[in-house]
Order: structure tokens, then sequence, then C-alpha cells
């Protein structure tokens, strides 16, 4: 009801706090297209905050990623997975590129990176989805922060 209020209202922009986290999976897809929705035939920017990380790839243009009171990640949605790389391959160096999570199993090395010029061919290499680039930064503290060009932190 209080999303049916605010909407009502045709605000400029929307702060929205957890705003799916009771309910079931159905309701959250809902919410979610009438929000989209209405960002698109408003204008309305909406600003969510969740730690439900698999719905925000396809509605997210732009995240912001605070842990531990720092900023970790900020930028477009697109240039943040666009700038990182999942790695699997023979267990090596991984210098010079920037390692942001890195697991070996045996003989074979799994990482998430962010390039520094070509790759070895050895290497089998894909994209990583949204949720798997924030869970690796979540789960890598000591991992240096991304905030691409259209990204700006003021102190």
């Amino acid at each position: 009801m209080a999303l049916a209020l605010a909407l009502g209202k045709r605000p400029e922009l929307l702060l929205l706090d957890e705003p799916m986290a009771d309910l079931d999976p159905l309701a959250r897809h809902q919410l979610m297209g009438i929000l989209m929705a209405e960002a698109a035939d408003h204008g309305t920017t909406v600003v969510i905050s969740s730690h439900i990380l698999s719905e925000l790839e396809a509605t997210s243009d732009y995240v912001l990623l605070v842990d531990g009171g720092r900023v970790r990640l900020a930028g477009d949605t697109e240039d943040l997975v666009a700038a990182h790389t999942l790695l699997t391959g023979p267990v090596t160096d991984l210098a010079p590129h920037t390692v942001v999570e890195s697991r070996t199993t045996g003989r074979q090395l799994t990482a998430l990176i962010r390039p520094k010029g070509a790759l070895d061919p050895v290497w089998l290499t894909s994209d990583p989805s949204l949720e798997e680039l924030l869970m690796a930064h979540l789960r890598s503290p000591g991992a240096p922060a991304l905030l691409t060009a259209d990204a700006a932190v003021t102190a």
C-alpha cells in the first residue's frame, strides 16, 4: 500500500530499502515489473538497497557495492561486468592481472580477475554474472575497489 501511495505522487526519486524482502517469488517479480515500468514511463529514478543479488542483474543500470563502510564497486553495471573475467585453467601466476578472488582445486585454478593485457590462451574465459561479481568482491574484502569512469565519490 505504501508503495502504491508513493508511486501515485509521481516522484522523481524513489528510495527503497529491501522492498521485496518479505515477498514470495511471484510477488517480487510483479513488483519489480511495476517499478521498472514506473521508471520507464515517468523517468523516475529508483534506488534499491537489496541483499537479493540475483534480482539486481536484470534491473540495475548502476551498482554501488558498499561493504565494511567502504565503497567496493561503483559504476554502470555493464561496465563493471565487462571489466572482469572468469578464468579456469592450470594453476599459474596471474600477474599482471588484478585478482579479485581465486580458488584452487587440485591442479585447476578458477579466478575472477580484472585483466591487464592479453590473457594466456591456456585459460578458459567467460564473463561473470553480476551476482558472481558481487559475491566475489564480498568474499574478498582485500580486493582492490573499482570505480568506473562514470562513478564519482566525494569525501
